[in-house]
């Protein structure tokens, strides 16, 4: 029940970003659960995260520091991958380049910390760019 609830809020978030395939949304669901599954977030705190709103949470940013490496936004050891990540910026915003630049360039920061970094990364590309990676 709870897979069928998190796959529905899932595929609702996912209407803002209409540019994905059908294959692409179902690979990005299966990737959400498996990192739902292994942080064992609270799906409150998730929705939330959805919303904007980003709490400051230990299983939320284990949560999004998976989707960041599931995603390759950032490598097994941490690092950002820019281009990927200028990539999957930029389709989401039906092309616009410059824009998409912009957004990364003030959300792609590096961070000591991983899991922070991934949490700065994700909450900016939401405020900067209204792209929910969640």
């Amino acid at each position: 029940m709870l897979k069928l609830i998190l796959a529905s809020v899932l595929l609702v978030s996912l209407t803002q970003v209409n540019t994905l395939s059908d294959k692409q949304k179902e690979l990005l669901i299966q990737k959400h659960n498996e990192c739902a599954n292994k942080s064992r977030i609270d799906q409150t705190i998730l929705q939330r995260s959805r919303t904007g709103q980003f709490p400051n949470n230990d299983k939320l940013k284990d949560h999004i520091l998976c989707i960041a490496k599931k995603t390759d936004f950032q490598t097994e050891s941490g690092v950002l991958q820019r281009q990927v990540i200028l990539a999957k910026v930029k389709t989401a915003l039906m092309g616009d380049d410059a824009r998409a630049r912009n957004v990364v360039r003030e959300c792609a920061t590096s961070n000591p910390d991983p899991k922070l970094q991934a949490f700065n990364c994700f909450k900016c590309i939401y405020e900067k760019a209204l792209i929910n990676l969640l």
